[in-house]
């Protein structure tokens, strides 16, 4: 399946891509780190810590960079074989351009089973794991994640609000207010609550329950809640990264559909999931184009430059498209995968167009 040249050209493809991605990943996690140095003082937050949870978050930083470092490496190993006319060899042993092509996306295609499968299991794992950490720090081992405005689900006609999300799962600070139609039938609020044998078991319950003649008061030491989410579920909910894995963002799109809440925001993020190998290729593809297509008669460090603005011009494409499609109603698939539809588009053009 690989031959001698595909081993050659894959050789210095994936060294290429792999130099840029560890550049690409340090560069970010050296502007996180001191961005993160104004944190220290807050509860038991100290260099050490800082520096430590910088380190657990560079994994996710080289998954987020990593099609773009596809795309310079990729520029940069071929571009150097270009220029050692080591290409115009290859043709003239009977190697096309589609030859050299496939020799790279070969190389590329098991970097992106490993770039995948540490997305989705080392990724949220260490980047959760350093939130957890964080906040435990920051409120100086108080153990739960407080947010400015709590996180609410929706269950048939109830709404549930929760304050904070221990690291166990606890819940502290739950308030519930359940509908009949649009009329308040039953508020209650409970100073937590514990996922135990299969249900919800909340402790410290004041409840009111609403009818047309009186409001009736009740306190419970213990009260079990009938709620569908369950502390698999719970993570999802107490992850304070948006980094989630591909089974959590289905699993609570499922959930959330089923109690008529829009899953528009989380399905944008799992189709991009999704289109993420994809778009590996496709940067391979623009790679391929500063080879043998109009970039070609240029130097070096214009083709590096080149391969950066295509690459920042997706980025920037992808970020305005995405949110644009949340807020007009447009199918997340379409905001997904409109970025890299057209610069798959461009890709096919610059290999077509002769210099």
């Amino acid at each position: 399946m690989y031959g001698i040249l595909d081993r050659y050209i894959g050789k210095n493809v994936a060294i290429a891509v792999c130099l840029v991605a560890i550049a690409l990943t340090l560069l970010s996690g050296i502007i996180h780190l001191i961005d993160a140095l104004r944190y220290i003082g807050r509860g038991e937050i100290d260099f050490w810590f800082i520096l430590k949870y910088v380190g657990y978050k560079l994994p996710g930083h080289c998954i987020v960079f990593f099609p773009v470092s596809v795309l310079i490496g990729g520029v940069v190993s071929l571009g150097l074989l270009a220029r050692n006319s080591e290409i115009v060899i290859l043709q003239s042993i009977g190697l096309s351009k589609i030859n050299i092509g496939v020799s790279c996306i070969k190389t590329l295609i098991p970097m992106i089973l490993v770039v995948t499968a540490i997305s989705e299991t080392v990724v949220p794992y260490l980047d959760r794991y350093a939130e957890e950490q964080y906040y435990q720090k920051a409120k100086a081992n108080d153990g739960f994640t407080i947010t400015s405005s709590g996180t609410w689900i929706k269950e048939g006609e109830s709404f549930i609000g929760i304050l904070a999300v221990s690291v166990n799962n606890v819940l502290n600070g739950v308030i519930r207010y359940d509908f009949e139609g649009t009329e308040l039938k039953r508020y209650a609020i409970a100073a937590s609550g514990q996922y135990i044998n299969n249900q919800w078991v909340m402790s410290n319950v004041d409840e009111q329950l609403i009818s047309d003649n009186k409001v009736e008061h009740n306190h419970y030491d213990n009260q079990v809640w009938s709620l569908n989410v369950n502390h698999k579920r719970m993570e999802v909910l107490s992850q304070v990264s948006s980094v989630l894995s591909f089974i959590q963002l289905k699993d609570y799109i499922k959930y959330i559909e089923q109690n008529g809440v829009d899953s528009s925001r989380y399905r944008l993020a799992l189709y991009n999931k999704v289109v993420n190998p994809v778009v590996m290729i496709v940067m391979m593809l623009l790679a391929l184009s500063t080879i043998f297509g109009p970039l070609r008669s240029m130097n070096m460090g214009t083709r590096v430059l080149s391969g950066i603005a295509l690459g920042f011009g997706y980025y920037v494409l992808n970020q305005i498209v995405g949110p644009f499609a949340l807020v007009y109603g447009v199918p997340p698939i379409i905001g997904a995968g409109f970025g890299t539809v057209l610069f798959a588009i461009l890709a096919v053009y610059l290999l077509n167009r002769k210099a």
